[in-house]
């Protein structure tokens, strides 16, 4: 049996992975499966990175979404909307290149045709076709209807496989994952990552449906599914650098979550680490949702074997 910790996208992810390999897994979750770095509707799908090895991963990754796409069953979980990354530079490009996708330049104008509520200051933006909102809700529902999950929170883990539940429940492993977001360090020991709150808003006033994934200086959007609503994150809520780009919009609801800080991650905030001692495996990281299947596999394959993927540890 393999213990996971934590019902988040990457501990429900590996779950799933290791039952199609015929391994035997619980999820241990101490409060609501993907409530917290997971929590809310959407999320953007990206090839675009400034990292040639982020590139090449969100390919594989794509493939994933598509192939979880046939066998779950519920309908879209990747949208075809494209995602605009504004003022992007050279560097973005490149890596664009080495991984051999597709991508094109747009000037403010054409910005504007593919978000038509935004008030676009940037005069350029690069276009990935095959970016996209993630339907990260239904997603999560259908990984969650597919895997055991036990509620629990889990006190300690030990490096032969054994964890101690705070109700003082042990359960033994073959292997325990760690994906258990703030509670990951604490588990398994220094990770060189810190978690503070995030938050970010909906909006609604303008349908947002087909609209663009966007990244900009500002902060970050998507639509939310077939919401017609629209997600705007920011590091430090501006409302009114919010309201200069999308006049028409008003707030509607919110998400509080949590966002991780640490020097491995690269310029746009992304990347991972892993870890291992013994028979336990941490995982922690930032805007992981998009690699989701991929990370599933990578992780299944860590925890089943003494050797950490390279993928695992590029940062």
């Amino acid at each position: 049996m393999i213990v996971v910790v934590g019902a988040g996208v990457c501990g429900l992810a590996a779950a799933y992975e290791l039952s199609r390999r015929g391994e035997r897994a619980v999820v241990l979750e101490r409060g609501r499966p993907f409530a917290e770095q997971s929590a809310g509707l959407a999320r953007i799908f990206r090839i675009a990175h400034r990292r040639p090895a982020l590139c090449h991963l969100a390919v594989g990754a794509r493939a994933g979404w598509q192939r979880w796409e046939a066998e779950f069953g519920v309908g879209r979980l990747l949208g075809t909307e494209g995602f605009i990354a504004a003022g992007a530079d050279q560097a973005m490009a490149a890596a664009m290149t080495d991984a051999g996708a597709a991508f094109s330049w747009l000037h403010r104008r054409q910005i504007a045709a593919r978000i038509p509520f935004v008030d676009a200051p940037w005069d350029t933006g690069l276009f990935d076709p095959l970016g996209g909102s993630l339907r990260i809700r239904r997603a999560l529902g259908a990984l969650a209807r597919r895997v055991a999950i036990r509620p629990g929170e889990v006190a300690s883990v030990a490096d032969d496989g054994t964890a101690t539940l705070t109700d003082g429940t042990v359960l033994r492993g073959d292997g325990v994952l760690i994906c258990a977001g703030v509670r990951t360090p604490a588990l398994f020991g220094p990770l060189g990552v810190e978690y503070a709150p995030h938050t970010r808003f909906s909006y609604e006033g303008a349908d947002a449906v087909g609209a663009a994934c966007l990244s900009s200086p500002q902060g970050y959007g998507l639509p939310l599914g077939s919401t017609g609503r629209w997600a705007f994150g920011q590091d430090v809520p501006d409302p009114a650098t919010v309201h200069a780009l999308f006049p028409s919009l008003t707030p509607v609801d919110r998400v509080d979550c949590v966002t991780v800080r640490a020097p491995w991650l690269d310029s746009g905030g992304d990347g991972w680490t892993a870890a291992r001692r013994g028979r336990v495996v941490a995982f922690t990281g930032s805007n992981l949702m998009k690699f989701g299947p991929l990370l599933g596999e990578l992780l299944a394959r860590a925890v089943c074997s003494d050797e950490l993927p390279s993928e695992l540890t590029i940062s």
